[in-house]
């Protein structure tokens, strides 16, 4: 009977996990999360970094844990890799951040306008902060 508990107990924990995580869906192509935006007319939250990058780990998991307010209806939520030459060539070309700490993270209008950007570590306080710059940016 433990294990039939355990197993339920489990399972339910493998579905809450999989809703949370959907609940953020990610972009990891620049191009393709651009384009997403502007059809669905939402903000992009753009996180520009590499796998090994420890900061860039940590704000997956404030966004994977719903600490970060990237609500599916409002962001469009990219993670793209620095290190591919193509990806950098679009950054460099429509976006600038001050800074030169890994993670990049913009926040974008729909059109790909910048409207917040920060470099580096973070707490969710100020990833939240900045959000709430770019939604104020934005209804300017």
């Amino acid at each position: 009977m433990k294990l039939k508990s355990l197993l339920s107990c489990i399972l339910a924990l493998a579905v809450a996990s999989g809703i949370a995580l959907a609940a953020t869906p990610k972009v990891t192509d620049l191009n393709e999360a651009l384009s997403k935006a502007q059809s669905e007319n939402k903000l992009l939250f753009l996180q520009y970094g590499r796998e090994a990058c420890g900061n860039c780990q940590a704000l997956k998991g404030m966004i994977k844990a719903g600490k970060v307010q990237l609500s599916p209806a409002k962001y469009v939520y990219a993670d793209v890799n620095c290190d591919d030459p193509a990806t950098s060539r679009v950054f460099d070309s429509k976006f600038k951040v001050s800074g030169q700490t890994l993670p990049f993270v913009v926040v974008a209008a729909p059109d790909g306008t910048q409207l917040a950007a920060r470099s580096g570590y973070g707490s969710e306080a100020d990833f939240n902060k900045l959000l709430k710059e770019a939604e104020k940016a934005r209804r300017k």
